[in-house]
């Protein structure tokens, strides 16, 4: 009977970290792993052994390691007759080398505890909290949460760091860390803003201390506005459209956009989380709570910014603040809104001190009402559809005014619900100093659209806190929001190594 010959082979990690290259000043990490001659044979087996006994050496190694720098630090500190003692509780590292602890020291002099290192040296750790390193952060949270569920970032994460679910990072650590850290960039956001409106402004951002800047508004030329127009004429007037008014007669006017900030406003709802369910509400069917998460999107001859909040004067208090760290006084500040009231109020509330701004409303939702109303007031697609082949192009190029008595003569027999016109000619009344002659403003290369700040509204808030039945605290919401916008912005190797924001638009 033939015997089949069966090797073992063992592979064996030992990491030494040597200071300044004195052999007998080292930590050490040892580690061994036996494998079977099929899995030695197997070059994806053999990698994963490897990984397998790579990772906890390199974690052993870095433990003794600062073991050897905290008892270094505290003896630098011992006079005669002082006492070192290793203290009962270690020190604990979440990090991109995995989770893994290490011995700190404390000094007593006339047994009365004068140095610790594990909060005169090392960062002060509260309770049973983990030390998250930056090379952490940036796989838990710039690659992980804030692209994929916690669930699914604490199975990543722990796989690539080679320990299991007990050893490695839980979901609720990850969650926290998330929120704290979300929390924390917002508090900073929110000092900053402050310091900022109180050096600049004499009162309640009212009145600047100093107004240095032009106040010119700065257009593009005559000539080419005029060859646009006249343009744009000539190709409505092409389609057999007769309008009582003049492309040249819209108010809005045609900005140079080296001069100009595009500023773009979006607000999602965010389904709220249910702090406690009564009995109640288990039975039966409650409301459903929103959070608004408000953004912002600033941007500048190609270079943009986003800013998160919750409220709208909340932000734009931020936005203030963070037009003036960028130096921006001077420009034009064109933002691009949906036609809410409520907003384009707050906007000039909140400006009220800077008289270089504009509001144009953003040519998809215009749209959008126009056919949204017409559906609800009007009898049948088609009839809709011949009024809107007439009402668009005339809001398209300017003219509100046509447009309007267009629909006032809208005959009783092609009407189903009048409400529903009357609401929709007193949207373009509310709004018609908001309405540009877009057809111009394409010709110039200027923006007719807030799409791109509702397109970075989908990357910042809505592609992670929505669908799949999401609900979210506010807390963990706007949380979640600030760390994307982080990203974004690429500040998030900066906020990481050193807590601090640039909080400008870059040169």
């Amino acid at each position: 009977m033939d015997t089949v010959n069966t090797s073992s082979y063992e592979i064996r990690v030992n990491i030494s970290i040597i200071e300044n290259g004195d052999t007998q000043k080292s930590s050490q990490g040892y580690v061994s792993l036996i494998i079977n001659e099929e899995e030695a044979e197997n070059i994806d087996k053999i990698e994963k052994s490897v990984l397998k006994t790579s990772f906890p050496a390199i974690r052993k190694a870095v433990s003794n390691h600062l073991t050897l720098i905290s008892k270094k630090k505290a003896m630098q500190k011992m006079i005669k007759g002082d006492c070192l003692m290793v203290n009962n509780n270690t020190y604990r590292i979440d990090g991109e080398i995995g989770r893994f602890t290490f011995k700190t020291h404390s000094l007593y002099r006339l047994n009365k505890e004068i140095y610790n290192t594990s909060k005169h040296y090392f960062p002060s750790l509260k309770g049973k909290e983990y030390y998250k390193t930056i090379g952490f952060k940036e796989i838990a949270i710039v690659e992980g949460v804030t692209q994929s569920s916690y669930r699914k970032t604490e199975k990543l994460l722990n796989k690539i760091r080679y320990q299991t679910k007990e050893e490695g990072t839980p979901v609720r650590s990850l969650q926290n860390t998330t929120e704290s850290e979300g929390s924390k960039i917002n508090e900073w956001i929110e000092k900053k803003t402050e310091d900022i409106l109180s050096n600049e402004f004499n009162n309640s951002e009212t009145v600047l201390k100093q107004n240095l800047y032009s106040n010119e508004i700065m257009l593009q030329s005559k000539e080419k506005i005029e060859k646009a127009i006249l343009e744009c004429q000539k190709e409505l007037e092409s389609k057999g459209i007769i309008s009582q008014g003049k492309l040249n007669d819209n108010k809005v006017p045609y900005e140079d956009p080296k001069y100009t900030v595009n500023i773009c406003d979006d607000e999602v709802k965010v389904k709220k989380q249910k702090e406690k369910r009564s009995f109640e509400e288990k039975n039966e069917k409650s409301k459903k709570k929103y959070i608004l998460d408000t953004l912002i999107h600033v941007e500048k001859s190609g270079i943009k910014y986003v800013l998160t909040g919750i409220g709208i004067k909340n932000v734009l208090r931020i936005l203030i603040a963070f037009l003036l760290n960028s130096k921006l006084l001077g420009n034009r500040f064109q933002f691009f809104t949906d036609g809410h009231t409520v907003l384009n109020n707050s906007i000039i509330a909140c400006f009220s001190w800077y008289w270089n701004i504009g509001i144009i409303l953003d040519w998809y939702h215009l749209s959008k009402k126009c056919k949204e109303r017409l559906s609800m007031g009007i009898k049948g697609r088609k009839i809709r559809n011949e009024i809107l082949k007439v009402i668009m192009p005339l809001l398209w190029n300017g003219l509100v005014e046509d447009a309007i008595e267009y629909l006032y003569n809208i005959g009783n027999d092609k009407i189903k619900d009048i409400s529903h016109v009357e609401k929709l000619i007193d949207y373009l009344k509310r709004n018609e100093q908001y309405i540009p002659c877009y057809s111009v403003r394409k010709k110039l290369g200027l923006r007719n659209s807030s799409n791109i700040g509702e397109k970075m509204n989908d990357l910042v808030i809505s592609e992670r806190q929505k669908h799949h039945g999401m609900s979210w605290s506010k807390n963990g919401s706007i949380s979640m929001a600030g760390l994307k916008a982080l990203i974004i912005n690429n500040e998030s190797d900066r906020w990481f190594a050193d807590g601090y924001l640039e909080f400008k638009l870059a040169a």
